[in-house]
C-alpha cells in the first residue's frame, strides 16, 4: 500500500508524506529526511484534515519512520480512506490484462 498524507509539524508547518504501512496502532511513513521530523506530530490522513492522528516516532531510517497512534482510529473514520476492490472487479467485459510492473 502507498498512500499519499501529511504531517503537521510545529503548530501548522505541513509536509507531504507517503503511508507505506498502517494498522489500527500504528504506521510506517515514508519521508525526505526522518531525523528533521520531532518525536511526535499529527498525521492528517486526507486532503481535507479529518482524520487525524497524534503520533509517537517508535523507530527511524533514514527516509521512513515507525510511529504508534495515541489511540485508536474509530470505525467510522477508517471507512473510506483506502478504496476497496469491488467484488464484481474487473467489470464483466472489462480488459483484465494484469498491468506489468515497473523494472
Amino acid at each position: 500500500m502507498r498512500y499519499g498524507a501529511f504531517l503537521i509539524l510545529d503548530g501548522d508547518t505541513q509536509r507531504g508524506c507517503v503511508l507505506s504501512d498502517i494498522s489500527d496502532t500504528g504506521a510506517r511513513i515514508d519521508v525526505a529526511t526522518a531525523d528533521e521530523l520531532p518525536d511526535r506530530f499529527t498525521l492528517m490522513l486526507s486532503g481535507n484534515g479529518s482524520p487525524r492522528r497524534n503520533c509517537r516516532v517508535v523507530w527511524r531510517q533514514p527516509t521512513q519512520v515507525g510511529v504508534n497512534f495515541d489511540g485508536r482510529l474509530p470505525l467510522n473514520e477508517r471507512t473510506g480512506l483506502v478504496p476497496e476492490m469491488d467484488a464484481d472487479y474487473p467489470a464483466e467485459g472489462a480488459d483484465a490484462t494484469p498491468l506489468k510492473a515497473f523494472d
